[in-house]
């Protein structure tokens, strides 16, 4: 078993500025990931990040990036959360600047901004076109000399699988993990959790998120009893290039590109909710209207529409969007600055998520988590562009903050030693379920080739027999893919629902009698990830779907065909397992006081 203060689960840029702000408290951290930091889904990001940084040419400051901000989620953002993140961004930026982050610089050698959707003003700082990668090298950057300075304090788990939240009388105790390479299973105890896993976004085949965002993360907490909040809240990202479904940031947009149909007109001015801001209007907005010319018959090819940067320029794309125009040639064929770019809506970001407070604390105590895997309400129903990587960054440095003050003040002790040998047993069993399905029972040591060779071609034609009646990983993960695309998409109905729901269900019911597994064992077994990562697919669509069914109402993301209005105040879900089912209630969305007693102090849910 191993002990540290605290875990961070996720070494996105989240994971890395708690670990980086933990390790100045003198805490032993360990941070697990399934990948190593650098090639984690933060790395991706292009558009930037926002931060009201008062310009001579504007007059930009913290409470119009709030009014933006609220506005653009409309009006369902949690006033405490959202004024904390505003008064914050500025000194972010400057912590970077500090730490040698190479932003993009205007002329006079300040920090460039660019304007993104919805923005008052000019707010969004960036890195040309690939702000993730000057990010994330900056933050591990950080960790790598923390670790010189305090090598006993900071450790790197890369490559290791957690499969368990543990939990004790409502308290964190520490994380079940396998390590990936060697297949052995171990158990981290910890006084604080810190959970930065990302989003959910392979849920969906239309998604420009990572394989790696598949769903587990959130099924995890879910199963220990942390509360979800707002998970019918998906967004979809207007521009992804078409086929792939690989981002086609938003700087495009912002640096003047112009959307185009098939009658080569610039179709946004024509809808009332885009008309006046046109490419630079909300992305909820702008999805849905792209959907509505493809099934008029205005996209091409009847999936599509044109994104037009040609009139920019050369110089300025290559300034400024070279990786758009490298993405753009390597995976599409065609060169932006003589080329109109082909896209179309696909998933983009997991605004629901693990429910917190401003504080990043959670229903659990010891428990924290921040990035796009929690819900602390700030991006309301929509969210802006720029805010999302901002968020990483002033939450991760909360949370641990928050973690630190737990660790010193509310810290209680840990369970006995059989508390986590018996969970560990019980991870053990499961991976043993799942392995025993691929073997063949007539398997045994043969001592003769000749013996050898009989029981290889009985095993082959046993195991052809039991495969007729067994289903892949992948069939399943494709099914499910596509009925979320098709029912729980940009466009949302009761019955489509009904019958996602349905689907859903019938995939549980395979995944659980009718999965097989290639492997035989855990060592470096990739194959039976894929299957418990499958299965916090399952979970969280089913989330997903149900707590889209009972929103019976259109606002921001989530538009229902069968309720296309809004009603009344903005309220937030909040879905708890309990005894195997999903209980979900509303709350009004708090513009005062709103800690932590508050945000679940209303909810009998969370009782026993």
């Amino acid at each position: 078993m191993k002990n540290y203060d605290l875990i961070i689960v996720g070494a996105g840029m989240t994971g890395l500025r708690a670990a980086i702000e933990a390790v100045k408290h003198d805490l032993n951290v360990a941070v697990i990931s399934k990948v190593h930091p650098m090639r984690s889904h933060s790395v991706v990001a292009s558009g930037g990040l926002n931060a009201a940084l008062p310009k001579k040419l504007n007059s930009d400051s913290t409470d119009q990036h709030y009014i933006d901000t609220m506005e653009c989620g409309y009006n369902a953002s949690e006033h405490d959360a959202l004024n904390i993140f505003v008064e914050e961004a500025p000194k972010k930026i400057k912590e970077l600047e500090r730490w040698g982050c190479l932003f993009s610089r205007e002329k006079d050698s300040s920090i460039a901004v660019r304007k993104m959707g919805v923005s008052t003003y000019p707010r969004t700082i960036y890195s040309s076109d690939k702000t993730g990668h000057a990010l994330m090298s900056t933050l591990y950057e950080q960790c790598v000399r923390l670790r010189q300075n305090k090598p006993d304090k900071l450790r790197f788990y890369n490559e290791w699988f957690v499969q368990k939240l543990l939990v004790s009388n409502k308290t964190v105790a520490g994380v079940i993990a396998w390590d990936i390479a060697t297949g052995n299973m171990e158990v981290f105890s910890a006084k604080a959790v810190i959970w930065a896993t990302g989003g959910s976004g392979r849920i969906y085949a239309s998604s420009s998120s990572s394989l790696g965002s598949s769903g587990w993360a959130l099924s995890v907490p879910m199963h220990a009893g942390v509360a979800l909040r707002d998970m019918e809240y998906i967004q979809f990202h207007p521009t992804q290039l078409s086929g792939s479904h690989i981002l086609i940031s938003e700087a495009a947009r912002g640096e003047g590109g112009y959307l185009l149909n098939l009658k080569k007109e610039r179709f946004l001015s024509t809808y009332k909710d885009t008309k006046d801001n046109l490419e630079l209007s909300p992305r909820d907005a702008i999805s849905r209207n792209i959907m509505r010319e493809i099934l008029a018959g205005r996209g091409f090819d009847a999936s599509c529409v044109h994104l037009d940067l040609r009139h920019l320029g050369s110089r300025k794309i290559k300034k400024q969007l070279p990786g758009i125009r490298e993405l753009c040639k390597t995976y599409a064929g065609l060169d932006p600055i003589r080329q109109k770019i082909p896209v179309t809506p696909g998933q983009h970001y997991t605004i629901g998520g693990i429910a917190t407070n401003e504080k990043a604390e959670t229903n659990i105590e010891g428990f924290f988590a921040a990035g796009e895997c929690a819900c602390n309400g700030i991006h309301g129903s929509n969210r802006m562009g720029g805010n999302s990587l901002m968020e990483t960054l002033v939450f991760g440095d909360i949370a641990a903050k928050s973690a630190v003050k737990h660790i010193k003040h509310r810290y209680q002790k840990l369970p006995n030693k059989q508390f986590y040998e018996n969970f560990l047993e019980d991870e053990n069993n499961k991976v043993r379920k799942i392995l025993a399905l691929n073997k063949n029972p007539e398997e045994k040591k043969e001592t003769t080739v000749i013996q050898r060779s009989i029981a290889i071609i009985k095993s082959r034609s046993h195991q052809k027999n039991n495969d007729e009646n067994k289903i892949r990983v992948v069939d399943i993960r494709e099914k499910m893919q596509a009925t979320m695309d098709e029912h729980v998409g940009i466009y949302r109905d009761g019955m489509g629902l009904v019958e996602a729901a349905q689907i859903i269900k019938g995939l549980k019911n395979d995944f659980e009698h009718n999965l097989i597994v290639d492997g035989k064992d855990s060592r470096a077994n990739y194959g039976l990830i894929e299957a418990f990562e499958l299965k916090g697919s399952l979970d969280i669509a089913d989330v997903i779907i149900q707590a889209a069914s009972k929103r019976k109402e259109s606002i921001g993301v989530h538009f229902r065909n069968d309720f296309p209005v809004f009603k009344g105040r903005p309220k937030y879900s909040l879905i708890v397992l309990r005894k195997n089912r999903l209980r979900l209630r509303y709350f009004p969305v708090k513009t005062k006081i709103n800690p932590l007693k508050t945000l679940f102090g209303e909810s009998n849910l969370l009782k026993p």
